[in-house]
């Protein structure tokens, strides 16, 4: 019985983290996209923010799996790229569930967590573009035309979030 109830919660937690990844995509078609990278690119991450979120009440080997697949989503549909959206994921999985510990988040936290997570992302992923050579965005106007103004979005994002993530943890548990 637990092992049923236990992969309910499994299921609406993926159907959740798609329906935010699904949200983003709206939400980043009506905002302003620049293909010349000379004016402000922002990204909604909701589907991030509640995956990280949402990982922590997953137990044991299945927050790994749960990480996998929605990185494999991720990678798939928006990135074109699968090896390092994977690795992310499962390093977000591991530090929420083994160094950022909390079980309880306020929703001055779950900003803080939230946009950290973003930021450690975005930063990972610019790098990884630059010392491949798949990008010679200057680092200044990364910071300035899309990291801040993406950061700061999902800063506000955030307590939407956190009001969904506080309902799903309710009304599974």
């Amino acid at each position: 019985m637990r092992k049923r109830v236990q992969d309910s919660y499994l299921a609406k937690c993926f159907l959740v983290v798609f329906l935010c990844f699904v949200v983003d995509s709206t939400i980043h078609y009506f905002l302003p996209y620049n293909f010349t990278k000379t004016g402000i690119t922002i990204t909604p991450y909701l589907g991030l923010m509640m995956f990280a979120l949402l990982v922590r009440t997953i137990d044991g080997a299945e927050r790994y799996f749960f990480a996998t697949i929605c990185s494999l989503y991720y990678s798939v549909v928006y990135a074109n790229s699968l090896a390092i959206y994977i690795l992310i994921y499962c390093l977000i999985a591991f530090v929420r569930s083994y160094l950022f510990k909390l079980d309880t988040l306020n929703i001055v936290e779950s900003t803080i967590f939230c946009v950290l997570t973003i930021f450690a992302q975005e930063c990972i992923v610019y790098w990884l573009m630059w010392i491949t050579n798949m990008t010679r965005y200057p680092m200044v106007s990364f910071v300035v035309m899309q990291l801040l103004p993406t950061l700061l979005l999902n800063a506000v994002l955030s307590v939407i979030i956190y009001w969904i993530y506080n309902k799903v943890k309710i009304e599974v548990k």
